[in-house]
C-alpha cells in the first residue's frame, strides 16, 4: 500500500485549477500565508483603481508571515510560485475608477456568457447574489435611517444579509439564505421550523466559509445534475471545485449590468416584503394595538415575498442583462422587470397613503430602496484576513467549540424579539372561529374557506392535541379501582 494513498487520490480527483500539472505532493511552506495572501489579492484585484505588482505581494506576504509567527519571511521566488499556483499575471484594467468598463462587460457576454448558454439549458443556469436588508425599519422610522448614516456605519443589530438565487427560466427559486448577527435570537426559541436557511456571524455579513458551505450543500442535492452558478467576483465567493456545480465568475465592478438578481429580482423581493410590512403596520394602527415586529416575523415575511416574485419577473431580469438564447424571440416588453403587477402596486400605494395620514413618511420609493446599496459583503481588513485564515484551519473543530460558546450571546440579541410562547390548542381553534366569522361577513372566496376547513381537519386528526394531560388525582382514581 502506498504511503498517504488516500491523500494522493484525493489530490488527483479534486485538483485546483492552477495545480493540474503538479506531479508531486509537497508540504507547502507558509501555507497559512498563502491562504491569507490569496484572500487579500482577490478582494484588492476587484478594485479598478488599484494596480498590483510583485513587490506589493511580497510586502503583504511578509506582513502575514510576521502575524502568523513565522521566523523567516517569504522570498521573491516564493511570490513567483504563488503567482504560478493561482494563474496570476499582468492584466489590463479600466481607467475610470468609479465607472464600468463597457468593453469588459461586452467581452464577458461574448465569452463566458455565450459559453454557458451553449453548454447548459436555461433551467440549469443559476445566479446567486447577496443584499443587505434593514428588516427592523418601520415606515415611519425611515427618516431617521436615510442619508449617509448607513454609509460606513451600518446599524448591525437591524441588518441581515439575504442570499437570493434562482435559475434562468424562473422555474426554480432556491430557499433564501439569511445571515444574521445572533446565533440563537430570542425570537427563534421554541421554533421548530424556519422557511429559510439561517446562519450567523458578528457582522451579519456573508463570508467565504458560509458561502462555501451553502454551495457544497446545494452541490450534494444536485445528485448528478450539472448546473452553472453565476456569481460576482468578490471575497465572499471562493474559487472552489464542486462535483455538480460549475462556478462562473462575473467581471469585477460590473454587477449592475451582468447579474440577473441585481438587475431587478432583489428589488422586486424587497418591494413585496415592505408591502407586507406596511400592511401589517396599518392594520395595527387601525386597531389601536401595539405593533410587534421581530426577526422571526421578518424571515417569514421574506419567504412570503419570495413566493410572490413571479417566474416571468425572474426570466425578464435574466434577459435584461444579456442571458438570451440566439433562438429566442424577445417580446416587446421583455426588457422590463415586473414590479409585482399593476394591482399590487396600486394596493401598496393605497396603504402608503393611509399610513401617511397617521405618520410622517418619506416617498414610498425611497422606503423600498433604503438599503439598495448594502451588498451584505464588506472588504476585509488585514486583521480579519488573519482571523479568517486561522479559523479556516480549525474548521473541523468549530462544531465542538460552538457548543462551548452557545450561551454567551444575550448581549447581541437586543431588538431581535422576545421569547414566544407557542399558542395552545384551544387558542388555535378560537382563531379559526374568528376567521370563519370574517368569511361570513366578507364573502371570502370558497377556496380560502376550504383552507380553514382543511386546517381544522388536520388538528382533529393530530392525536397529540386530543390527549388530556393527566393529573395526580387521575392516578389515585385509577389506583382506587
Amino acid at each position: 500500500m502506498i504511503k498517504k494513498h488516500h491523500k494522493i487520490v484525493q489530490a488527483v480527483e479534486n485538483p485546483c485549477d492552477a495545480r493540474k500539472g503538479i506531479k508531486r505532493m509537497r508540504q507547502m511552506a507558509f501555507d497559512n500565508v498563502d491562504a491569507a495572501l490569496i484572500l487579500w489579492f482577490r478582494q484588492k484585484e476587484s478594485l479598478p483603481d488599484l494596480r498590483l505588482d510583485g513587490e506589493m505581494l511580497l510586502e503583504k506576504a511578509k506582513y502575514y508571515a510576521k502575524e502568523f509567527g513565522h521566523k523567516t519571511a517569504p522570498s521573491p521566488s516564493w511570490i513567483d510560485r504563488f503567482k504560478k499556483r493561482y494563474g496570476i499575471g499582468h492584466i489590463k484594467k479600466a481607467g475610470e475608477a468609479a465607472g464600468v468598463d463597457e468593453e469588459l462587460v461586452q467581452g464577458s457576454k461574448n465569452g463566458k456568457l455565450t459559453d454557458i448558454l451553449r453548454r447548459y439549458d436555461p433551467k440549469d443556469i443559476y445566479n446567486a447574489d447577496e443584499t443587505g436588508l434593514f428588516w427592523q425599519m418601520l415606515p415611519e422610522e425611515s427618516f431617521g435611517f436615510q442619508g449617509t448614516t448607513y454609509h460606513g456605519g451600518k446599524q448591525q443589530k437591524t441588518c441581515v444579509t439575504v442570499l437570493v438565487c434562482a435559475n434562468m427560466d424562473g422555474s426554480n427559486k432556491l430557499p433564501l439564505f439569511v445571515v444574521g448577527k445572533s446565533k440563537r435570537p430570542r425570537a427563534f426559541k421554541n421554533v421548530k421550523y424556519l422557511p429559510v436557511a439561517y446562519e450567523s456571524n458578528k457582522k451579519a455579513w456573508m463570508t467565504g466559509a458560509l458561502f462555501e458551505a451553502w454551495l457544497r450543500k446545494l452541490d450534494g442535492k444536485m445528485q448528478g445534475r450539472k448546473i452553472a452558478m453565476v456569481v460576482d467576483n468578490c471575497p465572499a465567493h471562493p474559487h472552489i471545485k464542486l462535483d455538480n456545480i460549475e462556478l462562473v465568475f462575473l467581471p469585477p465592478n460590473t454587477t449592475s449590468l451582468t447579474q440577473p438578481m441585481d438587475g431587478g429580482v432583489i428589488r422586486n423581493l424587497k418591494q413585496h416584503s415592505r408591502h407586507i410590512l406596511a400592511f401589517r403596520r396599518l392594520a395595527a394602527a387601525d386597531g389601536g394595538i401595539p405593533f410587534k415586529w421581530d426577526l422571526l416575523d421578518a424571515i417569514f415575511t421574506l419567504k412570503t415575498a419570495w413566493n410572490r416574485v413571479s417566474q416571468q419577473t425572474i426570466a425578464n431580469a435574466y434577459r435584461n442583462v444579456g442571458f438570451v438564447l440566439p433562438c429566442d424571440q424577445v417580446e416587446e416588453d421583455g426588457d422590463r422587470v415586473e414590479d409585482g403587477g399593476v394591482e399590487d402596486a396600486q394596493e401598496f400605494c393605497g396603504i402608503w397613503e393611509r399610513l401617511a395620514d397617521l405618520f410622517p413618511l418619506p416617498a414610498m420609493e425611497k422606503y423600498v430602496d433604503v438599503d439598495a446599496t448594502d451588498t451584505g459583503v464588506e472588504l476585509l481588513t488585514d486583521d480579519q484576513i488573519v482571523e479568517i485564515t486561522v479559523l479556516s484551519q480549525r474548521r473541523r473543530n468549530e462544531e465542538e467549540q460552538s457548543k462551548k460558546n452557545s450561551n454567551g450571546e444575550t448581549s447581541s440579541q437586543q431588538g431581535e424579539g422576545c421569547v414566544r410562547k407557542p399558542p395552545s390548542f384551544s387558542e388555535v381553534c378560537q382563531a379559526l372561529n374568528v376567521i370563519r366569522q370574517f368569511d361570513i361577513f366578507e364573502q371570502t372566496p370558497a377556496e380560502l374557506q376550504l383552507l380553514v376547513e382543511n386546517y381544522e381537519l388536520y388538528l382533529r386528526s393530530d392525536n397529540k392535541h386530543q390527549k388530556r394531560q393527566t393529573t395526580i388525582t387521575d392516578y389515585f382514581a385509577v389506583q382506587g379501582k
